[in-house]
């Protein structure tokens, strides 16, 4: 049970690094959507491609690239918080500490996406 609860209990550095993950692939899938319903009507509108080509390099790549050590921390904390629970403390510092560095990149990611969104939806027709 003890370490069963422990589990349960992602620290909020995970679940921020998390949410950032999914709000990129939400926002994805929304463009997505959109690109399919722009695409119907304008076929030959090179900029909606594009638009959903820098949004899908943003899912896929990008943020990928740009996270990956405070991914590959978080994972580390998974694996030590079960297996020496004692040194997941000081993975979880180095995780905070990464996340601290790398968020503002992130988040402007996530800016650019909202931008893509909104310029895809202004393009739809009413």
């Amino acid at each position: 049970m003890g370490q069963d609860a422990q589990m349960a209990q992602r620290p909020e550095s995970i679940k921020r690094l998390d949410s950032i993950f999914s709000a990129s692939l939400i926002a994805h899938e929304a463009i997505f959507e959109m690109h399919r319903e722009l695409v119907a009507d304008q076929p030959s509108d090179r900029t909606i491609v594009d638009l959903l080509g820098e949004s899908a390099q943003i899912t896929v790549s990008r943020l990928p690239t740009a996270a990956a050590e405070a991914r590959r921390l978080a994972a580390r904390w998974d694996e030590q918080s079960v297996l020496e629970p004692d040194s997941a403390d000081a993975r979880l510092r180095d995780l905070e500490a990464e996340l601290d560095r790398v968020v503002p990149e992130l988040n402007a990611l996530l800016d650019r996406q909202r931008e893509i969104a909104f310029r895809l939806r202004s393009m739809l027709k009413p």
